[in-house]
């Protein structure tokens, strides 16, 4: 179900921002840290309403739209045709805009900080006009686009007024896809996808749903996450975070600077460990300019298994013609799906453990290096490089990267795609089961009448029925196989952006594990303030997910 207002600011941000506040009483509750204020004031700004508008001609599903990211039966029950419909919270409606919207609330609180501009068709006369009030304030826009619909020109010659800057928030729903076979669905989205680059310069993110009839919310799963990624990148959500990430991080600093006087009080230190930390810190860069290679390597593995998918699910449809195969082929889609994630989870883990040796490899070295010079500078022997605790986390972290591929493979649509390929060729496998008991049926009938001949002419056209069937299936094997690789061509670009973050987020784990090893030398040497270990491996922490954030948020 789609969320809104307060849930669009990411959780980690806000859990990093909610720390950091609550970790200055932490270093003592008379110190003043001037970012406090004002990370507290951003986070109580992270509440507002935010809009989704869908767009297109009259009769082209932009209500059922709705209801499906809704999760319940309530724009569609008013016509928006003659009016623009906003749909609200009851207990905290907006103030009225214009005489021509309607303005309705929710029947619960399912959607708490979010609003649904409902509007009417695009080939009436009055339509820009009135859009032009809404489509520009809004943070998400739906083109709602029907699949019995040929005629898209109007919609188009709209779009091409818009400004550039709303075509980031934009996104293309094909309604009614029951009504097209999945070749000719392809099509269509080949179609749309092109004019899209030739009118708007940019290819829209584009989803087809099924809001209706026997396979009613095929494709809204989808289609919600992407809308809720573009609400989460909406400028208002992007400006909020981009505050609070920024106020959260002038607090962590000067905690940082703070924490650091205490630490060189205690025990004299010049600036010994600092420069440890800068020794880190060009480690970090290193491992960063390796990250694109290793971001590509892992995309390409992924799409060199599509192959691979494609042979297993033509596998799935068996070698011969048969009743128990067109009874479970509908059941297949989730399970080869559910092989797919575990063939790439794997495969992801496998690679990763191969960086993570090169890591441990390099903090080894980087510990022997730095391990004489503590003994100079402190009489204190650091002993071995730990290499077993760091391991551990590191064997977390790539769990969690394997883990993080689900995410693309879901958004990509493998499972729907399967499914729409698999119903089509079980509605044949039962037409040619049907013909061929019919046959034989009408064989025995007429056998039991005396006439022989017929009869075995209608088994023996019964037994070509089978045989062609199966010469049929070897066919549609082939061509099932060549349609799931052509259809998942462009997966590596889906992985790639999914596994971004994920892939980070493990790299600077890692590195913030090794640095508090440091820390821990820090306690030992500063035994006058034994307060100051844990204090010191929570800031690195706050620290580096919030590092993390700011790579995420391009911050």
């Amino acid at each position: 179900m789609l969320t809104g207002g307060k849930n669009v600011i990411p959780h980690a941000v806000r859990d990093v921002a909610d720390a950091a506040a609550a970790f200055s009483a932490r270093i003592g509750p008379d110190r003043h840290f001037d970012s406090q204020e004002k990370v507290e004031e951003t986070l109580a700004e992270c509440c507002s309403p935010q809009n989704v508008t869908v767009i297109g001609m009259t009769g082209s599903g932009k209500s059922s739209t709705l209801d499906a990211l809704a999760g319940e039966r309530f724009c569609s029950r008013v016509s928006s045709e003659a009016t623009l419909v906003r749909w609200q919270y009851r207990p905290h409606p907006a103030p009225h805009t214009h005489e021509w919207v309607l303005d309705l609330f929710y029947p619960s609180d399912a959607l708490l900080n979010l609003e649904f501009w409902d509007t009417i068709g695009l080939e009436q006369e009055d339509a820009p006009r009135k859009l032009k009030h809404i489509v520009p304030k809004s943070d998400a826009i739906l083109v709602v686009i029907s699949a019995s619909d040929g005629n898209h020109s109007a919609l188009w010659d709209y779009l091409r007024t818009l400004e550039e800057r709303l075509h980031s928030r934009m996104v293309l729903v094909i309604t009614h896809a029951e009504l097209l076979s999945f070749e000719k669905l392809q099509s269509l989205k080949e179609e749309l996808r092109s004019t899209s680059r030739e009118c708007l310069g940019v290819q829209l993110p584009l989803y087809p749903v099924t809001t209706a009839g026997e396979h009613a919310g095929e494709g809204v799963e989808a289609l919600t996450a992407c809308v809720q990624e573009v609400l989460k990148r909406s400028p208002l959500t992007d400006k909020r975070v981009e505050r609070l990430l920024l106020a959260t991080d002038s607090l962590l600093e000067e905690q940082g600077k703070v924490l650091d006087e205490l630490s060189r009080l205690s025990k004299m230190d010049s600036g010994f460990l600092t420069s440890i930390d800068r020794e880190i810190d060009r480690i970090q860069l290193q491992m960063e300019d390796e990250m694109p290679a290793r971001l590509k390597a892992y995309a390409q593995y992924v799409q060199d298994c599509v192959p691979r998918l494609g042979k297993k699910s033509a596998r799935q449809m068996g070698r011969f013609l048969s009743i128990r195969r067109t009874m479970i082929l509908h059941k297949l889609p989730p399970v080869i799906d559910e092989w797919f994630y575990e063939l790439v989870k794997s495969g992801i883990e496998e690679r990763h453990a191969y960086y993570n040796k090169e890591f441990l490899n390099i903090c080894q070295t980087h510990w022997n290096h730095v391990r004489p010079r503590v003994k100079e500078q402190w009489d204190c022997d650091i002993g071995d490089f730990p290499a077993a605790k760091l391991q551990t986390d590191l064997e977390v972290y790539k769990e969690r990267l394997g883990r993080s591929i689900y995410m693309p493979l879901k958004d990509f649509g493998i499972k729907p795609c399967l499914s729409k390929l698999f119903l089509d060729q079980e509605d044949v496998m039962r037409t040619e089961i049907k013909l061929m008991l019919l046959l034989v049926i009408l064989g025995a009938l007429l056998g039991c009448f005396g006439e022989h001949a017929a009869g075995f002419a209608c088994v023996g056209a019964a037994l070509a029925v089978w045989v062609g069937g199966n010469l049929g299936l070897a066919w549609m094997q082939f061509r099932l196989s060549r349609q799931i690789v052509a259809a998942a061509a462009e997966m590596h670009i889906a992985v790639e952006c999914g596994l971004r973050t994920p892939l980070y987020e493990a790299m600077i784990s890692g590195l913030s594990d090794y640095r508090k090893l440091y820390a821990d030398i820090r306690g030992q040497v500063a035994g006058g303030v034994e307060y100051l270990q844990p204090l010191l491996n929570a800031r690195y922490d706050l620290f580096y997910k919030l590092t993390v954030q700011k790579h995420r948020f391009r911050i």
